[in-house]
């Protein structure tokens, strides 16, 4: 007698008759990853945006919700790639919190759970992220005394504030815990109304046509992941003026090597804007002097400038083959095990552009208000989940261009001056 399926687990049949269960359910995974990849690429160009990326969510709630939490969470590693292939690494902290929580709530949404556990678990997976993500923000680009002197300021203004380091990081804390949980109840009620939604429908994920295969970049996207990771690591070491002319410099040669492109670059400027203005902001009003928040303001733009390099030069069916690899490297581990086969599976986000047309002539013929938005977001979803196209398969480099050659020369020298730099300034 075969043991029943443990709890949050798909129950797959065993025996010969049944061998293709597996690869039937990662193609139905594969699906909702892109469906949801899809909906965060969308929610970035139309109106309605964060409610479009908290619809995002569902097709991994649902991947829960039917097969269980391993397998949502493998669909929501898979959504992630997917996301950063096509927009890149400088902006895949937006989707995060979305894909983080929402194949928990399927999960509690298939053992029929109240509406405020799945609220609360989603507020708590969301502060827990956003926590991670503000004190590399605080500590690392801009700063904690400068963080702290920003703090300082604004108490004198207000008064009633405490005082000291502390009282910064636990008021910015506080901040954090109310917008999680204001986002995790909206996101428990987009949840469980698209579930239902979509269970009404019983849309299902049919065998998807073939798409054209993604423009990939001049250079093996294992060198350019590899130097690009060398100068996000030096730059992320230091703030010293001649250490960031050097990546500066490196990074003005990669682009030209790699001809990433002046549309790539101006989009790179855009996005490290804020950043930038946000992080001289923090450092002039935090005390920390002109020079010291220009190079803080400079680390900045060149971490946002380097991974918009990376995604430009390395394309997105690079990144996309460079991420299965590392995925596959440790399939050992049963989660990720399940995520390489998934991602091994996608079908890729190869219409994304017809498919962002049609939701954004959906929003905006919908009524602009909160659940009008969410139904035209959701009806979207489901109705795109058979229209994902499958890629075609990149076909791998053989041997070394000039362009790899001069990366890694690129790369190396910037190694070198780096050490020598460091050297000389210790030793003197």
């Amino acid at each position: 007698m075969r043991a029943p399926a443990r709890a949050g687990e798909s129950e797959v049949p065993a025996g010969p008759e049944h061998a293709a269960e597996p690869e039937r359910i990662e193609r139905g995974l594969a699906g909702l990853a892109n469906v949801a990849a899809m909906t965060f690429l969308a929610a970035r160009v139309v109106p309605g945006g964060f409610v479009v990326a908290l619809a995002g969510g569902v097709p991994l709630a649902r991947a829960s919700a039917r097969h269980g939490a391993r397998a949502g969470y493998a669909t929501a590693g898979a959504s992630l790639v997917e996301t950063m292939a096509v927009m890149g690494p400088a902006r895949i902290g937006i989707p995060i919190p979305h894909a983080a929580s929402a194949p928990a709530l399927g999960a509690l949404e298939r053992r029929r759970a109240a509406l405020l556990w799945l609220a609360l678990t989603g507020a708590a997976i969301r502060f827990g992220y956003y926590v991670l993500t503000s004190l590399f923000y605080i500590l690392v680009l801009v700063g904690l005394d400068a963080y702290v002197g920003t703090y300082e300021a604004l108490r004198e203004s207000l008064g009633f504030l405490p005082a000291g380091n502390a009282a910064a990081l636990l008021i910015t804390a506080a901040f954090l815990a109310v917008w999680s949980l204001a986002a995790g109840l909206i996101q428990a009620w987009v949840i469980r109304q698209g579930l239902r939604r979509w269970q009404d429908t019983q849309a299902e994920l049919g065998e998807p046509p073939p798409a054209a295969a993604d423009r990939g970049g001049r250079a093996d996207p294992r060198t350019v992941v590899a130097t690009g990771l060398v100068a996000i690591a030096i730059t992320l070491a230091t703030t010293e003026p001649q250490i960031l002319a050097l990546v500066a410099v490196w990074l003005a040669a990669a682009w030209l090597i790699a001809r990433a492109g002046t549309r790539s670059l101006l989009g790179g400027l855009a996005l490290a804007a804020p950043l930038a203005i946000s992080t001289l902001a923090f450092g002039l009003i935090g005390g920390l002097g002109t020079e010291l928040a220009v190079r803080r303001t400079a680390r900045v733009g060149l971490l946002v400038l380097t991974a918009v390099w990376l995604r430009s030069a390395a394309g997105a069916a690079g990144l996309r083959m460079v991420s299965l690899g590392a995925v596959r490297r440790l399939s050992r581990l049963p989660t990720l095990g399940l995520v390489a086969a998934v991602l091994g599976a996608s079908s890729g986000v190869g219409s994304y552009g017809e498919a962002a047309r049609r939701l954004g002539r959906g929003m905006r013929s919908a009524r602009k208000r909160p659940g009008a938005l969410l139904g035209a977001a959701l009806g979207w979803i489901v109705s795109e989940a058979g229209r994902l196209p499958r890629p075609a398969e990149q076909e791998p480099r053989l041997g070394w261009s000039w362009v790899e050659v001069a990366l890694l020369m690129a790369a190396g020298a910037l190694v070198l001056v780096v050490t020598g730099t460091v050297i000389a300034t210790l030793v003197a």
